[in-house]
């Protein structure tokens, strides 16, 4: 996990603590495309990080339930060869081994 960039927006420094927490996530992400190879290619694509406005919007819904907790970052990463095809055309997909 790398470490979070101080922002250059000119914020004042945290006067509270930063922490990070790496999360595991399983994300099914729907492609419609000529081919599988094709389909396979987009999908790091879904992954950028949320931006300034993401983030605005999910620290105003944790404010109004009185969360005092501020997202001031979000980084997500593909590790691998990790993108499986369970379905295609709403048919299983039988996996190679």
């Amino acid at each position: 996990m790398t470490r979070r960039q101080p922002t250059s927006d000119g914020a004042a420094a945290a006067t509270e603590p930063e922490y990070a927490f790496q999360v595991k996530l399983v994300a099914v992400v729907w492609v419609r495309a000529t081919d599988k190879v094709v389909a396979r290619k987009v999908i790091p694509s879904v992954f950028g990080s949320p931006g300034m406005a993401e983030n605005r919007l999910v620290n105003s819904f944790n404010d109004s339930l009185a969360l005092t907790a501020t997202v001031i970052a979000v980084d997500f990463f593909v590790k691998g060869e990790s993108a499986v095809l369970p379905e295609s055309n709403d048919k299983k997909v039988r996996r190679r081994r």
